[in-house]
């Protein structure tokens, strides 16, 4: 199994260069889009504006045969029309090879959805949509490629998810996932991308680092930031670490956001301390540029304001 990506477009996707084999993956980003339309593009249901996709030298968006082999979660899901969710679950098994009403009930049982079973697809919301097709999608035993946009974020638990794509990858396949959360991307683990502009480029294996630096802070709100800060401390990842105006705030610096993030979790999660919020400390190019335009802005309708008000004729008169 080889994925290959030239260059490619589609929607908010600027352009994807990516070289990859068998393993797991983890695409992270602050901007949701060009993650959503590389999921697309990679599942083959869409081909993309410009540039190529092949999966083993085939284009998936022309083969029906490389779509089978595809297991996707994409950001926006639907199911194939039926009357309950199990005969749309039957509908989409048929039409990768597999049968059987025990496989649907199972696939969902397992994920912990069998409530759903005897629902109409109509009626579930986006969240569950997207849980009874990741279920479909991690149930796909004899895919090479799952490519998962946000598999954290459903009804799913996110236990029984990287047991399944540990199965998965320990049998071969490809697992390519996306996500905006830097916690979700450090519990799905595997080489790190990053989309930046709407840009994607990598080889595999690779893992870019930035270096040290402001960027490489994090923001954390804890139930607990003097006891996470002692751990931290204590970590031999040489990590520094700030306390903030609040018992619920702190700021972590660290050799690299991935490795930052990752200690932070696993040691909250070791010693039972809670992590409200993480983010990383620099605000986005997008931001500051947003910024900059807002103030640009105020500054001129200041402005604008204040000549208005010189120029204005004054009202009333002595008497």
């Amino acid at each position: 199994m080889r994925v290959s990506l030239r260059a490619a477009a589609w929607g908010a996707l600027r352009s994807a260069d990516l070289e990859l084999e068998p393993g797991r993956y983890v695409v992270l980003s602050n901007e949701r889009e060009p993650l959503r339309d590389l999921v697309t593009l990679l599942s083959g249901r869409e081909a993309p504006r410009s540039g190529h996709v092949a999966v083993d030298g085939v284009a998936p968006a022309a083969a029906p045969q490389v779509r089978r082999k595809i297991a996707a979660l994409l950001a926006d899901e639907s199911l194939p029309p039926a009357k309950t969710v199990r005969e749309s679950l039957l509908k989409a098994l048929a039409a990768r090879g597999e049968s059987g009403a025990d496989t649907a009930a199972k696939l969902l049982g397992d994920a912990g959805l069998g409530q759903l079973l005897t629902l109409a697809p109509a009626t579930l919301g986006q969240r569950e949509l997207r849980s009874v097709a990741l279920a479909l999608a991690l149930g796909h035993d004899a895919a090479d490629l799952f490519v998962l946009h946000e598999p954290l974020a459903t009804h799913v638990a996110a236990a029984f998810v990287l047991s399944r794509l540990d199965q998965h990858t320990g049998r071969g396949a490809l697992v390519l996932a996306t996500t905006t959360s830097p916690a979700d991307a450090t519990a799905l683990g595997g080489a790190w991308l990053s989309s930046e502009l709407g840009r994607v480029r990598a080889s595999a294996g690779a893992t870019p680092r930035l270096g040290a630096g402001p960027w490489q802070q994090v923001l954390i709100e804890t139930n607990d930031a003097r006891g996470l800060s002692q751990l931290l401390h204590a970590s031999p990842r040489g990590l520094s670490t700030e306390l903030g105006g609040s018992a619920q705030s702190l700021k972590v610096t660290g050799p690299a956001l991935d490795v930052t993030v990752q200690e932070v979790v696993a040691l909250a999660r070791e010693h039972g301390i809670e992590i409200q919020r993480i983010e990383a400390a620099v605000p986005p190019v997008e931001a500051l540029l947003a910024a900059r335009a807002g103030f640009a802005r105020g500054a001129y309708e200041a402005s604008r304001a204040s000549a208005l008000g010189a120029a204005a004729p004054r009202t009333g008169g002595a008497s």
